[in-house]
């Protein structure tokens, strides 16, 4: 039901063209994302896989939404790789990455994230981008390791409060709808996980494929391929369970651990430049109409105090988009990115002797 919760739904297939500065460039092909590239080591062995683009600073380093991998932005990497170096990265147990025994809470993909950007770009500030559950890790990342980031965009994200102040404008009937909907994602996801460990997923029923597997219309064939044999592993399946169980409410209908560990940081950026991204079309289509705007009027004020964080923070309404911002819409995405590696170097050019 809710828009920032990201079941197990592999990145559909993106076939539109992206813009930027009067060039116009493909996404990046599916096929980039049949294997690993860069399996950089961030824990004594343990390795995480690293696509990136383009040369340049800033670095810009996209963290994706709950349930997606690297490929979740191939919509937009390439225009922005024409300017500056761009990396995508799979989370522990995602992807090609390894797996590791903590479970993917913010706090410790916040942690992996530090021990990844001191490794591919050391002394060097980043620009972060996430989207949606990324949108959390990110500015949890900005307020536990400020020195690291130099600006930021989020994308649609999950902030803060989303689902209390959502669930405050439903009728009984509709918040217990709301609730069941919660219920439902987290069984399924302990039930594909079962499955995994019983090596069910190797030979999946129809059912399993609806809701274990990769399941996006028209799949590319070695992408759709390559994607069930990773979300048949129990340690892809224990991520995704772990991951959501930090980001959805609890059974108490309290904030999530991720909410509360962002809420605990009270980031204040500072002038870091920060751009978010927020959707104009509502997903919440099983809503009546006036509920649904009010739930996007509430998210959408999340948001502005978000931005405000910064004293060069802004948030953007992107009317023509759904929550996938950067397929539906990348230009808005690329130029919210660009934009703030502009303010980034124009500030470093007039501090150069």
């Amino acid at each position: 039901m809710k828009t920032h919760h990201l079941l197990f739904a592999a990145v559909a297939c993106v076939t539109n063209l992206v813009h930027a500065e009067n060039k116009q460039l493909s996404a990046v092909p599916l096929s980039e994302f049949t294997h690993a590239h860069w399996l950089v080591d961030v824990d004594h062995g343990r390795k995480l896989n690293v696509f990136c683009m383009g040369s340049g600073s800033p670095t810009v380093i996209f963290e994706a939404g709950g349930g997606d991998d690297s490929a979740s932005f191939r919509s937009v990497q390439p225009a922005i790789a024409a300017t500056t170096r761009t990396c995508t990265y799979d989370r522990a147990g995602i992807g090609f990455s390894d797996p590791t025994s903590r479970p993917a809470t913010a706090v410790n993909v916040v942690a992996d994230l530090h021990r990844l950007i001191e490794a591919i770009s050391p002394h060097e500030a980043v620009i972060l981008v996430g989207h949606s559950d990324g949108g959390l890790y990110v500015p949890l990342y900005a307020a536990t390791y400020p020195g690291d980031v130099a600006g930021m965009v989020l994308i649609d994200p999950f902030t803060v409060g989303a689902d209390k102040v959502a669930a405050a404008l439903l009728t009984p009937a509709q918040r217990k709808a709301w609730y069941a909907s919660d219920e439902r994602d987290v069984e399924t996801a302990r039930r594909c996980l079962a499955k995994a460990k019983a090596g069910q997923l190797a030979h999946p029923s129809r059912e399993d494929e609806a809701s274990c597997l990769d399941s996006s219309p028209n799949p590319d064939a070695g992408r759709h391929a390559v994607l069930n044999a990773q979300l048949a592993r129990p340690t892809e399946q224990e991520a995704l369970l772990t991951a959501m169980l930090d980001t959805y409410p609890t059974k108490e209908h309290g904030m999530s651990g991720g909410e509360i560990a962002l809420q605990r940081a009270n980031p204040n950026f500072g002038d870091t430049p920060l751009i978010v991204l927020t959707s104009g079309l509502s997903e919440q289509t099983d809503l009546p109409v006036a509920t649904q705007e009010k739930i996007a009027a509430a998210w959408k004020h999340l948001n502005d105090e978000l931005a405000t964080r910064s004293t060069r923070g802004k948030n953007i309404l992107v009317l023509d988009s759904h929550h996938y911002i950067q397929d539906e819409h990348p230009a808005a995405v690329i130029d919210a990115v660009l934009e703030v590696v502009k303010t980034i170097t124009a500030a470093a050019a007039t501090r150069s002797p």
